[in-house]
């Protein structure tokens, strides 16, 4: 195992065993379809706004989002869980500062984000509005010419990996048209850049005239092939842990950033605990893939035989052959990753027992190798 990389996964895993970092089952097989726009309609909005909107959001938010002219953050509870993953989009040139936030509320979630900030107000000028009925949130994905951000990643020893995002040609247009309001969505590095968009209600976003539009599926299987989780379905409100959900590499959390809610618990397992699981895509060669609980099996040269609990399967993609999966590393490690004598990785779908493969995610991966 790289040096580089052993801070990013737990302990006991540092061992002399070589690694194949080159997943052991390639998701290449399974394209998503490129140069895509698509409406998000299950997608709410919350409108910050007021003279302390910025210092309200900072005492909130994982990550300082104007930096970067908005982008992916969260918001935790006091025992460092997540609430609600988000995107915060800041309107340029307002004259009063004001901020969007792109969340997935259903309305079985426990912690609704437009009824968890007000109680956080106290004396701070700002107003919190539900403006979902003013604007339609959409989402891109395109190859362009053009500058290209530059990620880096600052591992703690407690298993977490900071993404760091820079544009040293200065951050690219969005190609928003009039009254279009959007971020970009920085989760991934790769050759089709993301959006996220507000666009008022009702209309298409200008780039959908450049773009071909998609469906909701066709975003899905994107995210699950790079390994992105959202929504609470598969970041749990109240139960996931920021670094389980990957939001540090995904450049979601800031280790450096001033006092949130939340942040003693994260800043502490970044800097001395210890990240066994994350959500990681999970894939199947033949069959359907279910959602349920992974089963590690050993492999036959083990001293042990004796199967133990490995993981989760959160999400499905519709096309049965790819989701997301909250997965011990250790497992992941042992079944899908070394090169010789695997374990095997399982789930029980319909009654039969379905082998499954963990991959890393592009982002998981390249931390593991920077």
């Amino acid at each position: 195992m790289q040096a580089s990389s052993s801070r990013l996964v737990p302990r006991l895993l540092r061992r002399q065993v070589q690694c194949d970092y080159r997943n052991a089952r390639s998701l290449s097989t399974l394209p998503y379809p490129s140069n895509r726009c698509v409406h998000l309609p299950y997608r709410s909005v919350l409108q910050i706004s007021g003279p302390d909107a910025q210092k309200f959001l900072k005492g909130l938010t994982t990550r300082d989002v104007e930096k970067l002219q908005g982008g992916y953050s969260g918001f935790l509870n006091a025992s460092g869980r997540v609430l609600h993953a988000v995107f915060v989009i800041p309107v340029q040139g307002a004259k009063v500062p004001t901020y969007y936030i792109v969340h997935e509320t259903p309305a079985d979630h426990p912690a609704p984000l437009e009824s968890t900030l007000p109680p956080f107000k106290l004396r701070s000028k700002v107003r919190i509005r539900d403006v979902t009925a003013e604007w339609d949130v959409w989402t891109s994905w395109s190859e362009e010419a053009g500058p290209l951000p530059q990620r880096s990643f600052k591992a703690g020893s407690g298993g977490g990996s900071e993404a760091q995002w820079t544009w040293p040609d200065g951050i690219r247009d969005l190609r928003l048209g009039e009254g279009e309001l959007g971020c970009w969505d920085l989760r991934a590095q790769t050759n089709d850049s993301g959006r996220q968009m507000l666009v008022p209600k009702g209309k298409t976003p200008s780039i959908a005239a450049t773009l071909d539009q998609g469906d909701i599926n066709d975003y899905h299987l994107r995210r699950m092939v790079l390994g992105l989780p959202e929504g609470p379905k598969e970041i749990v409100p109240e139960a996931a842990l920021p670094l389980e959900s990957c939001m540090d590499i995904h450049g979601g959390v800031d280790f450096r950033k001033g006092c949130y809610l939340g942040q003693e618990l994260t800043v502490r397992t970044y800097h001395t605990g210890a990240t066994r699981k994350r959500i990681l895509p999970v894939l199947v060669d033949d069959g359907l893939l279910g959602t349920g609980d992974i089963t590690y099996h050993p492999p036959a040269s083990a001293a042990s035989q004796k199967s133990r609990p490995a993981g989760k399967v959160l999400s499905v993609h519709e096309s049965g052959r790819v989701g997301l999966g909250l997965v011990r590393l250790e497992m992941a490690e042992r079944a899908n990753w070394i090169t010789g004598d695997r374990g095997r990785l399982t789930i029980e779908v319909a009654g039969k027992e379905q082998e499954i493969h963990a991959a890393k995610g592009e982002a998981y991966a390249a931390a593991l190798e920077a």
